[in-house]
């Protein structure tokens, strides 16, 4: 399909840009804010509520479980009814959630709004990519989707000092009561700028039985299970790290106050929209084929993983040096979804899409609870390593065996050669 059938129905790419990627990243970027807040938020709770490591680990992992959860229905809607219903009906949700969390009073009344925040915002990363996927041709995929995440990192930069900041102005409630009217404000907007892609809504060409089972193949497909490992395990460490454990890193084996921990943090955001927006710049020039882009898809993960073990070797991190490359080899990762994408029928491509994210939040919840747990267990590790260290070695282990299994994998099955025609793809 063209460039000019794409965007036919606005009849130009800026106008995509304006009315479709603005907002679709904005909603991501909100996302992105609320998933990354703990990480300057955690003093505050742990002193108001007296949290626990492992408390303020499942607190935190409350939001990803709504979005791992929800991530593979959440797909079958999103290619049955498109992004715009779909986005916009859930962040409703959410600026209801987050008002809950700002009048919350204990754990409970915290993990319950923090779940229903998470699941309000399930579809805002899942659905920007599904709105690329329908608006821009396959080969400029890597730099719009690396556009979207590296504005939508912003988010991110805006949970570390500038958060740090404003919680000395007000209280962390009215952060969140602000937030909630943020996403509203945001929803209304989207109701009312963002068109309608001629195939958005899709309910009365296949039946959902139909959506179902073209979900559960791309499951079961080889592509998927080639590609999707590495980059759903590297994002875990992400998610996990960015999310919350980075700023405990930095205080606790890092031995930084909260001022240079939040500044550190924000080098690493910083990091994430660079790498993002550098690395998907080169994508577009020099990796337009499927072949060229795997290779740089495993070069960048790789290297993801390689700033990992020069933490554990040098854990002050260089002043900070480490934690903005850690953020600028994120492009890795991301590169999974571009991947994907063209790899699979466009009919399936938002089940695939939150297939992948599904695993990436599940592994994010998993390892904050994973490493709140050995934290708490074994806060003075072993002789020479603290919980932190321990926890972070076997989450390296785990990333080099995925990368080793894509390498191999692709080899064998010959997968990343070249794209198959729709009507022929593997996976179905």
């Amino acid at each position: 399909m063209t460039n000019i059938h794409k965007i036919s129905s606005i009849n130009s790419a800026r106008r995509c840009v304006t009315f479709v990627l603005i907002p679709f990243t904005f909603a991501y970027l909100l996302s992105e804010l609320v998933r990354n807040v703990n990480g300057v938020l955690a003093p505050y709770l742990q002193q108001e509520f007296t949290l626990s490591a492992f408390q303020l680990g499942l607190l935190t992992a409350a939001f990803l479980a709504a979005l791992a959860g929800s991530q593979i229905f959440i797909g079958v809607l999103l290619d049955r009814y498109g992004p715009k219903r779909v986005v916009a009906t859930t962040m409703g949700l959410a600026a209801i959630a987050s008002t809950g969390f700002a009048l919350a009073d204990g754990l409970v009344q915290l993990l319950t709004a923090r779940f229903f925040v998470g699941l309000g915002l399930c579809a805002c990363w899942t659905g920007a990519y599904k709105a690329n996927a329908l608006w821009w041709p396959n080969e400029r995929l890597p730099l719009v989707n690396a556009m979207t995440i590296g504005l939508a990192s912003l988010g991110s930069l805006v949970a570390t000092w500038p958060t740090e900041a404003t919680l000395q102005l007000i209280p962390w409630r009215w952060l969140f009561a602000g937030l909630s009217l943020v996403i509203a404000l945001l929803v209304l907007l989207i109701v009312t700028l963002v068109p309608r892609h001629p195939k958005e809504a899709r309910e009365t060409e296949t039946s959902l039985s139909e959506q179902v089972h073209g979900a559960l193949a791309i499951a079961r497909s080889r592509i998927f299970w080639t590609i999707a490992p590495l980059s759903f395990l590297t994002q875990g460490v992400w998610i996990a790290y960015q999310g919350l454990w980075a700023g405990e890193w930095l205080r606790e084996v890092g031995g930084k106050t909260d001022g240079t921990a939040a500044a550190i943090l924000t080098g690493l955001a910083v990091g994430v929209v660079a790498g993002q927006m550098g690395f998907g710049l080169m994508a577009d020039r020099r990796a337009r084929d499927e072949k060229a882009f795997f290779r740089m898809t495993a070069t960048l993960t790789a290297l993801f993983v390689t700033t990992q073990i020069i933490l554990l070797l040098h854990p002050e991190g260089y002043k900070g040096a480490v934690w903005f490359a850690f953020g600028a080899f994120t492009a890795g990762p991301i590169f999974g979804y571009a991947l994907l994408t063209r790899l699979v029928p466009p009919s399936v491509s938002g089940s695939a899409i939150a297939l992948l994210n599904f695993f990436a939040v599940l592994c994010g919840a998993i390892f904050q609870g994973f490493v709140g747990f050995l934290v708490d267990r074994v806060p003075g590790g072993f002789p020479g390593l603290t919980g932190h260290e321990i926890a972070l070695w076997g989450l390296v282990v785990v990333q080099a065996g995925a990368l080793l299994w894509m390498l191999v994998s692709a080899s064998w099955t010959r997968t990343i050669v070249r794209r198959e025609p729709p009507s022929r793809c593997s996976c179905l």
